[in-house]
């Protein structure tokens, strides 16, 4: 990792500093979003699945409830990115990063060893949209080094029997995301649709699972994204403040 392509940023009224490569990945919403969804649902021991720069890991260790967080990403350059943020941070005693394919996390770890696990997977098919292959954001937008089955499957796996999982999906994929769920033995318990504006279709969904449960599910109150022109909703900013 050069140095001369990565950058600190700090963020949220310097509630947040990452370092981001300049040109490359880069989190969005969606991470923030999924952040604030999981620190009310999961606890104890959690991996994140395809943790990029560990954005996620950094949000949640800030949760009493979580006691160690995971962080499995698959790209070198974001594996290194993630564990030098997570020592700016001053929480390597508490996260770990594994640079590895979460297709291979039966070689990686025991089944059942976590408590929870959190995602947020490529959002778009392989073969759909225009993708940049060489690129760190077509790895992580489109489905080209993992599936929607195997991020599930692999969460499957880690997680306990009653442990939880938590994702954010694009709405238009919800049957994708729903029956890959139940394929793995993990029920859709919590959904939650999000909306850039009021009165718009969904553009995501937040969707928490929690394995061998049964089949009731609760769909929670709609999120907005923005209340007026570009001006993000009282909730969203909460979640900004919260960080």
């Amino acid at each position: 990792m050069d140095s001369a392509d990565i950058e600190l940023n700090s963020l949220f009224e310097g509630r947040l500093s990452l370092y981001q490569y300049r040109k490359g990945y880069r989190f969005s919403i969606d991470s923030l979003l999924l952040a604030s969804f999981a620190r009310e649902r999961v606890r104890g021991h959690v991996a994140d699945l395809g943790t990029g720069s560990g954005v996620l890991p950094i949000i949640l260790a800030r949760s009493g409830t979580v006691t160690s967080l995971a962080g499995f990403e698959i790209q070198t350059e974001l594996a290194e990115l993630a564990r030098r943020n997570i020592a700016l941070h001053e929480i390597a005693d508490r996260v770990s990063i594994t640079q590895a394919d979460i297709k291979k996390i039966r070689s990686l770890r025991q089944a059942e060893s976590f408590d929870a696990a959190i995602a947020n997977p490529p959002f778009y098919p392989f073969g759909t949209g225009r993708i940049n292959p060489g690129s760190q954001d077509a790895a992580a937008r489109h489905e080209l080094l993992a599936t929607l089955q195997d991020f599930i499957g692999a969460a499957a796996f880690l997680v306990k029997n009653g442990g939880r999982f938590c994702a954010i999906f694009p709405a238009t994929r919800s049957a994708d995301l729903i029956c890959t769920l139940r394929d793995n033995r993990i029920e859709p318990k919590a959904m939650r649709c999000v909306h850039s504006r009021a009165g718009e279709s969904a553009v995501m969904l937040l969707v928490e699972g929690i394995k061998n449960a049964g089949s009731q599910a609760e769909i929670l109150p709609p999120l907005v994204i923005y209340s007026q022109g570009s001006a993000y909703s009282p909730e969203v900013q909460a979640i900004f403040n919260s960080l």
